[in-house]
């Protein structure tokens, strides 16, 4: 299941505060200090009856980038999800990137989806 265009639509004009914060898939090449990436990084079947699946589910990631405070991103990232019907599952350890200077926090999430949103 592509979850991309779903991920790029509730989180386009993406606000913090008053901080408009972009998404990008894989990969930012903007000049933002603040910036989000995403990506899916599995896709299973589920929900099994009658010798085939009937669901399907999106694992995925979106990193957190920001050369400040990220705490209220990750919090916002969150609530965005489950406003939206994804599962938050995880957050990755809190990292600083000394090369780069920004901190790098990965929220992950699964999104299900019903057979009927697979026709």
């Amino acid at each position: 299941m592509n979850i991309n265009p779903i991920i790029e639509t509730i989180f386009s004009n993406f606000t913090v505060g008053t901080k408009n914060i972009p998404i990008s898939y894989l990969n930012y090449s903007g000049s933002e200090t603040t910036y989000l990436t995403y990506y899916a990084w599995l896709d299973s079947p589920d929900n099994y009856f009658d010798d085939e699946h009937h669901a399907e589910i999106t694992y995925g990631t979106i990193d957190i980038f920001s050369k400040g405070n990220f705490k209220n991103i990750v919090k916002a990232v969150k609530k965005k999800l489950k406003e939206n019907g994804f599962t938050w599952t995880e957050n990755g350890p809190e990292d600083y990137e000394t090369d780069t200077g920004y901190y790098h926090v990965p929220v992950s999430f699964y999104y299900e989806a019903g057979a009927e949103d697979l026709r």
